[in-house]
């Protein structure tokens, strides 16, 4: 295979070392095709190892027939939780478009619902953590928690997902801390740094704390960074401070400040502390 590949890229009467060397090189081009082929099936089949129905619309809906009326159940494929399906007992199956009194429940929330509507698509997720008396009475006072086991893909360094303030994130037990990055009328966009994570395998949970209720839906994983808690509050520091030299007219036709000194003055030291 060598003398073949010699003979099409090289004269016969190339020198004996010239075709040690050649032979050497491509020896060592191939190893690398291979590696490089291996590698690029490795990235194909991860896919396969990620999270999956990140947005909860992939669900089958199946009618549970009660005297006076019907009620609903629905499948989450992927996800997992830590509530009981109040509705017919089905483990493998959570309440849609309903909701529990006391005790803690994850439930599935559609467009139609009378109790809390999906956020966006198809199908939300909704975490009741469970009433004081609930908790008690059922001995949960985890609250409520979805979640599964996946490969963080690893090109990613922040995970997006929309909901309340009251969810709470964590990788294989370890909590996440939220950002805020934007706001809706009937939700909030989160983003959590998870740089380390990015490649690893673990369980990626949310919960909702005990006395407490939030929504979740679009989860996304992003190769974008998310900026630091810091930055937003700095971001606001400036915010306040250009407005703090903002200059308004007066009935006079002269201008005024918005703002006093003072407050020009202490922006100047939050600004170099």
């Amino acid at each position: 295979m060598f003398r073949a590949l010699n003979r099409l890229f090289y004269k016969e009467q190339t020198p004996r070392p010239l075709r040690w060397a050649t032979n050497l090189y491509v020896m060592k081009l191939l190893r690398l095709t291979g590696f490089a082929l291996v590698f690029l099936a490795s990235v194909r089949e991860a896919p396969a190892q990620g999270f999956v129905n990140l947005n909860f619309d992939d669900a089958t809906i199946t009618t549970i027939s009660f005297p006076g009326r019907d009620r609903y159940t629905a499948t989450v494929p992927g996800w997992a939780w830590n509530t009981p399906n109040y509705v017919n007992g089905d483990p493998n199956s959570v309440p849609l478009n309903d909701i529990a009194l006391d005790a803690p429940a994850v439930s599935l929330q559609g467009t139609n619902s009378p109790f809390f509507p999906s956020l966006r698509g198809t199908y939300s997720v909704l975490l009741q953590g469970g009433t004081t008396a609930g908790g008690l009475v059922t001995g949960n006072t985890n609250g409520a928690s979805v979640f599964q086991t996946g490969q963080i893909p690893i090109t990613s360094r922040s995970l997006i997902y929309l909901g309340g303030e009251v969810v709470r994130v964590a990788f294989e037990g370890e909590p996440l801390t939220s950002v805020a990055l934007g706001h809706t009328a009937s939700y909030t966009v989160w983003g959590v740094d998870i740089a380390a994570y990015a490649g690893q395998s673990g369980e990626l949970r949310f919960t909702a704390p005990w006395q407490s209720t939030g929504m979740l839906d679009g989860i996304q994983f992003s190769p974008t960074t998310i900026p630091e808690p810091g930055v937003f509050a700095l971001g606001s520091i400036i915010a306040l401070c250009l407005l703090g030299t903002m200059r308004r007219p007066n009935r006079l036709g002269g201008t005024t400040r918005r703002f006093g000194s003072g407050r020009f003055a202490a922006c100047q030291r939050a600004w170099t502390e």
